[in-house]
């Protein structure tokens, strides 16, 4: 039994490694990522290990099959970016891993709030800029106690940002098309995400990216918030149209935003060792705002995160390979 890991980050392969001795098998890892050309690295072994947030193709999966691969073992959550049904059709059976680190995420999207709610922006830009290093009363922020804060999407992250916004005396109320059975007295349930719009000065994005939610938060929706709404969003970039978020940012129709996932993100976005220059104009716009803290898909990026996502990942393709059903099957 024998496994390649792809799209392999630096970070990751003491775990990669560790993994492999602590059980007995043999790992081999490669920065690049999975498509169907570098597929060929992966003839010979038994499974595949991969994080990536651009497309697996129907081409990939077809190329899997004529090499005799059957698994494909997520290292995250999100699976819009896979064809499932070409991974059916080529009897290529996939895993993900849902619960790596909710809180790591939670965490970032809680951080990303006080940071736009304290103003931390416009601190930077007057030190970076204008070269200055003095107190100014337009640093006044707003205490979290102050703030009623909306969760879209109460699964497991959701559910952690919750307890650590109502940690801080936040007032908070949530909106899921599936909501939980209980709320153990943590929030309130609105009856429909325009109850939640208009009400929350912070609004953080839990839920994962489906075709009903391509575009959620657009123009339509900005102008309903209210002008000193923040919008926080690590959890898909395809939520928001960003074209949208620009105009909402630069007019005042909100008042910041926290962005760790954007559209159309490139495989070079995930490359540690990338030493190329920003060329997205949107990220240049978005990076240039005081109002505005932009990240590169890192709200996940904590040791405990990516020593979970190793081990859950190469651990489901042992499952596959000894004839088991995982419990991170994707159907």
């Amino acid at each position: 039994m024998k496994f390649i890991v792809y799209n392999v980050r630096d970070d990751e392969i003491p775990f990669v490694q560790k993994w492999g001795k602590d059980h007995g098998v043999e790992v081999a890892y490669t920065t690049t990522t999975l498509n169907q050309e570098t597929v060929e690295e992966a003839n010979g072994f038994d499974g595949i290990s991969c994080l990536q947030t651009i497309p697996y193709s129907q081409e990939l999966f077809e190329s899997m099959k004529s090499m005799g691969i059957k698994y494909l073992s997520l290292r995250n959550v999100g699976v819009d970016n896979i064809d499932l049904a070409a991974a059916k059709e080529n009897d290529v059976q996939i895993t993900n891993v849902p619960a790596y680190s909710p809180q790591s995420i939670a965490e970032f999207a809680v951080m990303m709030a006080l940071y736009l709610s304290r103003k931390v922006g416009y601190m930077q830009k007057q030190l970076d800029q204008n070269h200055q290093f003095h107190f100014s009363p337009y640093f006044m922020g707003r205490l979290m106690s102050e703030q009623t804060v909306g969760i879209i999407g109460t699964g497991r992250i959701g559910q952690e940002a919750i307890k650590l916004f109502k940690g801080l005396g936040s007032n908070v109320i949530a909106y899921d098309k599936y909501p939980q059975k209980t709320t153990n007295g943590q929030f309130v349930y609105v009856n429909d995400i325009e109850e939640l719009l208009t009400q929350s000065d912070i609004i953080s994005i839990h839920m994962p990216a489906t075709e009903d939610n391509y575009h959620q938060f657009n123009h339509e929706v900005f102008e309903k918030m209210k002008d000193t709404a923040l919008l926080i969003n690590t959890a898909r970039g395809s939520i928001v149209k960003t074209d949208d978020l620009l105009f909402a940012l630069q007019s005042g129709e909100i008042a910041g935003a926290g962005i760790d996932t954007i559209e159309n993100e490139s495989a070079d976005l995930q490359d540690s060792r990338s030493t190329k220059q920003v060329t997205d104009p949107d990220v240049i716009k978005l990076s240039m705002m005081p109002n505005v803290l932009i990240t590169p898909h890192s709200a996940f990026h904590t040791s405990e995160a990516v020593r979970n996502m190793i081990d859950i990942s190469l651990s489901n393709l042992v499952s596959l390979n000894n004839g088991d059903k995982p419990k991170d099957l994707v159907d």
